[in-house]
């Protein structure tokens, strides 16, 4: 059958937007915001580099949709992670252990996420674009920790925010960990002591 010219079909057309934040990821991780060029992303993609205005008026909106589509692929994975689990100190586990198999899956995830914020201070118009992108980061940690604390899971002194920052502190020293160690058993190593601290600082017994 002759395939009709035109528009592409919609599955076409989310498969290229697809290849295209994948490469745009791939570029913006290894040669910064500022040395990217739809060239370089186009060639990945298999398309024309003016091909990618069709999906992306700017360079900012292809960084700040690179951005939405890995915090949905992190986050996603951290819900799927916590609803297997009961226990506030099983989830914070579990949250290690999904780091570490997003990290096995995708080795240049982590060094996005934590590349994010110099590339945001360095570019205004960045930065303000990326406001526009809900911050699940806050509102999964603070959800955690609200139930955690409902559950009588936290010290009872401790606020919820300061559980809060507490956890953003240490997932975000572990993310930018993995970037510059690449040994993923000394990560392990890492990992099995940080949770080993959440139980001295995280359970009522501790207060």
């Amino acid at each position: 059958m002759t395939r009709r010219l035109g528009r592409p079909c919609q599955s076409d057309a989310e498969d290229t937007r697809v290849r295209i934040l994948r490469e745009a990821r791939l570029a913006f991780t290894t040669r910064g915001y500022d040395n990217t060029t739809n060239r370089e992303i186009s060639a990945g993609a298999g398309i024309t580099a003016a091909a990618i205005y069709h999906y992306f008026p700017s360079k900012v909106d292809l960084f700040v949709a690179v951005f939405d589509d890995v915090q949905t692929k992190v986050y996603d994975a951290f819900d799927a992670a916590i609803a297997r689990h009961d226990t506030f100190l099983e989830k914070f586990d579990a949250l290690f252990d999904t780091m570490m198999d997003l990290g096995d899956e995708d080795p240049m995830l982590a060094s996005f996420v934590v590349g994010v914020v110099t590339e945001a201070e360095h570019h205004p118009d960045l930065r303000t674009a990326l406001r526009s992108v809900s911050p699940r980061n806050h509102m999964f940690l603070f959800g955690l920790c609200a139930d955690a604390k409902a559950r009588g899971e936290l010290p009872e002194a401790l606020p919820v925010q300061t559980a809060v920052d507490v956890l953003a502190g240490v997932l975000g020293g572990f993310a930018r960990l993995s970037v510059t160690v690449r040994d993923r058993q000394r990560l392990r190593s890492v990992a099995k002591v940080y949770k080993n601290m959440s139980r001295s600082a995280l359970s009522p017994a501790s207060a």
